[in-house]
């Protein structure tokens, strides 16, 4: 069986290369991209990821039906006060998590389970240029997770869920400028909830900025 950590690097490094490979076809198009390449101060920004996700502590080993958060969505906006430095706030959909056991008869044994994360962050990006095309980014800041649903037991009483964590959180990535109001951005963000399920979000998107 391979191993989760191997298959999270192996899926960073295919989103990794296919940004780059964008950003190689996007640098032959635009032969001035010098011209913008330098990020303005006072710049407004807004971007749409599509998240791939590997979320660690949702197991139903035995269950005939169980689905983990694989696919989620990451929307962030900021404002950069300085040519290196921005505030960014986001809203993350972090999937979906279902559970059904058929075979369990214990009155205190989850049976039928159904979550959902998503989260809202505000914190600091911090970039720099790289390889004169590309810019790496390293976010920082708190994130407010939610986890909502329900879970039916044995006895077939429903416990509604409802819960809120604030933790710190980081992130890592890469954006390329296609032209002056155009940015393609992918990266690599780690959060948690109250339960302490530690969910990796890979992303991939673009973004517009005046």
């Amino acid at each position: 069986m391979t191993a989760p950590s191997s298959r999270l690097s192996r899926s960073f490094q295919r989103l990794a290369g296919a940004a780059l490979a964008v950003a190689g076809l996007a640098a032959t198009g635009t032969a001035s991209a010098g011209d913008f390449l330098d990020l303005r101060p006072g710049t407004v920004y807004a971007a749409a990821n599509l998240n791939l996700l590997q979320a660690n502590g949702y197991e139903c080993e035995g269950s005939p039906i169980c689905e983990r958060p694989r696919i989620g969505g990451k929307l962030f906006g900021g404002y950069r006060f300085t040519p290196n430095l921005a505030t960014e706030v986001a809203y993350y959909y972090l999937g979906s998590f279902k559970s059904v056991d058929t075979g369990v008869t214990a009155p205190g044994d989850a049976a039928d389970t159904k979550l959902r994360n998503t989260a809202v962050s505000i914190g600091i990006d911090w970039h720099n240029e790289l390889f004169q095309v590309l810019y790496q980014h390293i976010r920082f800041g708190v994130a407010v997770v939610r986890t909502d649903g329900r879970i039916i037991y044995g006895d077939n009483r429903t416990e509604r869920v409802n819960e809120y964590t604030t933790v710190p959180y980081l992130g890592l990535g890469l954006s390329y400028q296609f032209n002056p109001h155009v940015r393609f951005y992918q990266g690599y963000d780690i959060l948690r909830n109250k339960r302490n399920n530690h969910i990796h979000v890979l992303s991939m998107g673009v973004g517009i900025e005046n």
